[in-house]
């Protein structure tokens, strides 16, 4: 599904068991998880992968366009999400 959001929207979903991936197309966003003490930073064309069941919700700093997608099983976009965290 892709998204697009306006400066200072939010979007946010429940995420389930399988997670999601969160991709940023354009524009830069920052992400906040349920009961995770981090956030998150991303800006195209960073990926973000959550497998935390819960709350995850999505802040657009400018205008942005993302796709948000399940995450396919035993995939995991380690060095985007440790590129992610770095910011």
């Amino acid at each position: 599904m892709m998204l697009n959001l306006s400066q200072s929207q939010t979007w946010s979903t429940e995420v389930g068991r399988a997670g999601i991936e969160v991709r940023v197309a354009s524009g830069e966003v920052w992400i906040t998880r349920e009961r995770d003490v981090e956030d998150h930073v991303l800006a195209a064309p960073d990926t973000f992968d959550s497998t935390s069941k819960g709350k995850l919700v999505v802040y657009a700093f400018s205008p942005a366009r993302i796709e948000v997608k399940p995450l396919a099983e035993g995939t995991l976009h380690a060095g985007h999400l440790a590129h992610a965290v770095s910011r």
